[in-house]
């Protein structure tokens, strides 16, 4: 008897469980209402570059708006790169306006005396060159006649060679120099000027690339909402990608039930349910079907029978469309199917 009486009080404790489960996922089997409790979307607020953070201006349960610092990193280091950046800008300008100006007055002046140097050494040696070349006419006339010797013909030759060696340097740096004067007098070629100019455009665009780096380091707050979890303390050095503080958007309030697999074909996409959450008890809100899942669960593995079929639920999402000012995330609530 006592073995019948524990089977029995089994039997009704399993029953009763089972009964309570139905009620939580479907009031009643024959119902189109459904519990569930209303959720926030969270969104976290993440570092683009890493950094040690200087200043920490939320703290959970405080609601920020969009666009409200959230924290700020140590920025010593961007700001150098900003002003590397600009000085580096200032003197490719300032080389492109050269360019474009054409060579300075003082650059001229500097090339035409290195010219007039180079004719004066030339002309100095020119005269010389002469002289001696008369000498070695009329010294080549003594040696046929035996009046002297054939040494200090070859030493006249070798002076001539050495004058005529040191004329033509003077005449190569006249000639390096005038091409030199003529650049500067003319102005710079085109490609040249160009070529400073994407120098410019460079320097340009690495101050906005600084920029945008110095910016990245003041965390803002992409939503308004509140902050559930402030992940990381003032002092402390993340990384990219680190998570700083974790936001529930309040315009985002959704809604997960589970009906059964039967009852699918009653629901579709886009479809419109009416809330009851017991806050309000004479009012009901509207939501919209967002999502319905394509799996089932808390089913067997095998379903073998129409019965067992039967139990099957599916996850459907509700995103609410009306009452957001009033509903709060954590609120339990009803949902209908119209």
């Amino acid at each position: 008897m006592r073995k019948k009486a524990a089977v029995l009080v089994i039997i009704l404790v399993l029953i009763t469980l089972s009964v309570l489960g139905e009620r939580y996922l479907n009031r009643s089997a024959d119902s189109n209402t459904y519990s569930g409790t209303i959720e926030g979307t969270e969104i976290p607020v993440q570092a683009e570059l890493g950094g040690r953070i200087v200043e920490l201006l939320v703290s959970e349960c405080q609601v920020i708006k969009t666009g409200d610092v959230i924290a700020k990193l140590d920025d010593s280091q961007a700001k150098i790169s900003l002003d590397i950046a600009k000085i580096q800008q200032t003197q490719a300008q300032a080389k492109l306006n050269d360019l474009l100006g054409g060579a300075r007055v003082e650059e001229i002046r500097r090339l035409e005396q290195v010219v007039s140097q180079a004719k004066a050494n030339m002309a100095t040696l020119e005269p010389n060159l002469k002289f001696e070349e008369d000498n070695l006419v009329n010294n080549q006339k003594l040696y046929e006649s035996g009046a002297i010797s054939k040494q200090v013909v070859d030493a006249q030759q070798n002076k001539i060679d050495t004058l005529k060696a040191q004329y033509l340097s003077a005449q190569a740096s006249v000639n390096v120099a005038q091409a030199s004067l003529d650049q500067a007098q003319a102005g710079y070629t085109q490609p040249t000027i160009q070529a400073q100019k994407a120098a410019v455009d460079i320097a340009a665009q690495s101050i906005k690339t600084a920029e945008l780096g110095l910016s990245k380091l003041i965390i803002k707050s992409p939503v308004s909402g509140q902050v559930l979890y402030q992940n990381v303390e003032l002092g402390q050095v993340v990384n990219p990608g680190t998570s700083l503080v974790t936001i529930l958007d309040p315009n985002d309030l959704w809604i997960k039930i589970y009906i059964p697999g039967a009852k699918l074909s009653q629901i579709k996409m886009g479809g419109t349910v009416a809330i009851a959450a017991d806050s309000y008890p004479d009012k009901t809100f509207k939501g919209q079907i967002q999502y319905i899942s394509n799996q089932s669960e808390f089913t067997p593995k095998n379903v073998q029978t129409k019965e067992e079929r039967t139990t099957t639920v599916y996850a459907v999402k509700i995103t609410i469309t009306e009452g957001k000012d009033q509903l709060k995330a954590g609120m339990p609530a009803d949902v209908t199917l119209e």
